[in-house]
């Protein structure tokens, strides 16, 4: 089975080991290329960094293209007929895709005679979308889990081949929760390919109506999704429900783009600036169940414990 496979993240690794390491004989998998998303400018210094596939596939002497994004919807390629035209020679029987960001062109899609599958890290139709494992743990899900999807002509809405579930625990945090999710991901990929290898990849469980309209979206996160009033804050402090809430979404959003608050700060002639500070480290305690912050970082500063930035800024009162 000739693979071409599409994937971006660390994530994508995972499941790409797993079809490398096939040990199905009767498929004999070969992952003939990897496309992936360009190198990106990273770090303080803004270097040009290929991505994790990339590399991976580097070290493997696997052939590997990224295009152009589309300057406008650039979840979208600049040109489809480019990728179409380069995508070729390397006469796919199935694309994969793993955790890759953009949509795969239709006429792409057709031309391989087994279709394509996608490992998606959430149970569709719930939680399409770019980043369903924080938006999981944020809303407060007690089961997420992985969904071998086929293919289609829009994100995620593709016929339902396989599904696996897990609990969502009240100390998942996005990135472990998110391995584990294509770890289990890429073992139900391989346990479908036999399926595959006499019809298209099209036979499933389809989205029925517009059930997954009505299903929550899970838009790609942004720095602005970390802010968190102080006053939300300050209740949690003495609030229960508000102090889970918010220990939901530091776990959602831990490392990136992680949660911060604005607050006013008095220096010594008594001048008011507002200043962003990041909430590193919190908890809430078993006893009284409120929120305590733990560790934090004002805009410009080092990061301090939340007792030493109370004793370094005593103009300021939580």
């Amino acid at each position: 089975m000739n693979i071409i496979f599409f994937g971006s993240t660390a994530d994508s690794i995972i499941v790409l080991n797993a079809i490398a390491n096939c040990q199905l004989s009767a498929l004999r998998c070969q992952i003939s290329s990897i496309i992936t998303q360009p190198p990106r400018p990273i770090g303080r210094k803004q270097i040009s960094t290929p991505t994790p596939v990339a590399l991976w596939a580097k070290e493997k002497q696997i052939p590997t293209l990224w295009f152009d994004h589309n300057p406008e919807k650039p979840w979208l390629f600049a040109d489809d007929s480019q990728v179409y035209d380069a995508l070729q020679p390397f006469k796919a029987d199935l694309l994969i895709s793993a955790s890759f960001g953009q949509k795969i062109p239709s006429q792409v899609i057709h031309a391989a005679p087994l279709g394509g599958l996608n490992v998606h890290p959430s149970l569709l139709p719930r939680w399409r979308g770019a980043d369903p494992v924080p938006w999981a743990i944020l809303s407060g899900d007690h089961q997420t889990g992985v969904t071998i999807v086929t293919l289609s002509d829009d994100f995620d809405t593709g016929a339902i081949i396989a599904q696996k579930k897990i609990p969502i625990t009240d100390h998942d945090t996005t990135d472990p929760l998110r391995a584990r999710l294509f770890t289990l991901g890429a073992d139900l990929l391989i346990s479908t390919l036999p399926s595959l290898s006499d019809s298209k990849a099209s036979k499933g469980v389809a989205f029925k109506g517009s059930t997954e309209h009505r299903q929550p979206y899970a838009n790609r996160l942004t720095r602005d999704h970390g802010f968190e009033s102080w006053e939300a804050f300050h209740l949690a402090m003495n609030n229960p429900e508000e102090a889970k809430r918010i220990d939901r979404k530091f776990r959602a959003f831990h490392p990136w783009p992680g949660i911060w608050t604005e607050i006013e700060i008095k220096d010594k002639e008594t001048k008011i600036s507002k200043k962003r500070l990041k909430i590193l480290l919190l908890h809430v305690s078993p006893i009284s169940h409120h929120l305590s912050l733990d560790s934090v970082q004002l805009e410009g500063k080092k990061p301090v414990s939340w007792k030493n930035f109370l004793l370094s800024h005593h103009y300021f009162s939580p």
